[in-house]
């Protein structure tokens, strides 16, 4: 057998817009509690059949990431914030070593994505970025938050201006999905911004060690977030 030949594995077109849509709910993208977008305009965006749409959203309706409400007000909602927290508790229970290799991948490919995004970025890369910390500074909920802070790693791995990075490095942050940490919102808030402050002023300054060393410290506090969980320390 040929090295790197693998059998191919068949996947329903419902099973992508699954993995699509359950992205965008782990990256915070979709706000807990949110009405999500017409069947319709989701279709449409997704280039899918209403069909298949809606055997995708059956599927997230079962894992729990989803509601289906009928009648005039109805339609899908994204899970309120219990009902994640409790998701998220549960995947780091069954698997906190997954967890902790989406960790490990993004010290190997983020402080690179930020490195790059160092020397690369531009001034639209850094407003992404700035946009993205005004938002934690006035996040009033754990999935506000959580779709700020994402947005804000998504645009560091945009700025490095390399496609394959970007794309991967999306992936391991919807798999880093954990519940926020024990203590007031307000100081996980005042954390989560200065973390992510040191790493903007040394993109901007185009400090590349500097900058590898900031994502290290967001790294840092992933890591001991993934500890202080029940039954996964």
């Amino acid at each position: 057998m040929l090295w790197g030949i693998r059998p191919v594995q068949q996947q329903a077109a419902y099973g992508l817009a699954v993995e699509v849509l359950r992205k965008q709910i782990l990256l915070g993208l979709l706000l807990a509690g949110e009405k999500m977008p017409a069947e319709r305009k989701l279709s449409e965006g997704m280039n899918v059949s209403r069909v298949t749409l809606r055997e995708a959203l059956r599927v997230l309706q079962t894992e729990g990431y989803i509601s289906i409400r009928r009648g005039a007000h109805g339609g899908a909602f994204v899970a309120d914030e219990d009902s994640l927290l409790r998701i998220a508790l549960a995947r780091a229970a069954r698997d906190p070593g997954m967890v902790m290799r989406a960790i490990e991948f993004r010290e190997a490919n983020e402080k690179v994505a930020a490195r790059y995004a160092a020397g690369r970025r531009t001034p639209a890369n850094l407003k992404l970025m700035k946009n993205a910390l005004r938002a934690i500074h006035i996040a009033d909920s754990p999935g506000k938050l959580r779709q700020a802070e994402n947005s804000f790693h998504l645009a560091v791995a945009e700025a490095s201006q390399n496609y394959f990075l970007a794309r991967a490095l999306e992936d391991a942050l919807a798999a880093v999905f954990l519940p926020p940490p024990v203590g007031s919102l307000e100081a996980w808030c005042k954390s989560s911004e200065r973390l992510r402050q040191d790493l903007l002023t040394a993109i901007e300054q185009r400090d590349e060690p500097e900058a590898e060393a900031a994502l290290e410290a967001i790294l840092d506090a992933d890591r001991a977030r993934l500890r202080s969980l029940p039954k996964v320390a």
